[in-house]
């Protein structure tokens, strides 16, 4: 029995953790913004119920290398902190070919 426990615990800390990813509508952007604002965004409200479930998750915010994306990105980032969010399990990737912002929300494992 306790090589069973074992082994499951190996399997459970080799086993990559599936992201889960929420996507700002464009919407979002060209209404004014404010904390009441970004809290009644549904998938924002998911993507902090999903990062809040554990204290290994990390948030990592995809954007284009536009300007404006990039810009967005960092506003973003900022109220993310403003709510709550530890400041160093945010990351900024320019990896997102889509013209949207989206929040994946990770385990660090």
């Amino acid at each position: 029995m306790k090589l069973s426990g074992w082994v499951l615990l190996a399997w459970c800390w080799c086993t990559p953790s599936l992201a889960q990813t929420f996507t700002l509508p464009l919407e979002f952007w060209l209404a004014p913004r404010s904390g009441q604002a970004l809290r009644a965004q549904p998938q924002l409200q998911q993507a902090l119920a999903a990062y809040l479930q554990s204290e290994r998750t990390r948030i990592r915010v995809q954007h284009q290398k536009r300007d404006e994306s990039i810009a967005q990105a960092e506003e973003l980032r900022g109220w993310l902190i403003a709510m709550g969010v530890e400041a160093d399990r945010i990351e900024l990737t320019d990896e997102n070919p889509a013209d949207t912002i989206k929040l994946e929300i990770m385990d660090s494992r």
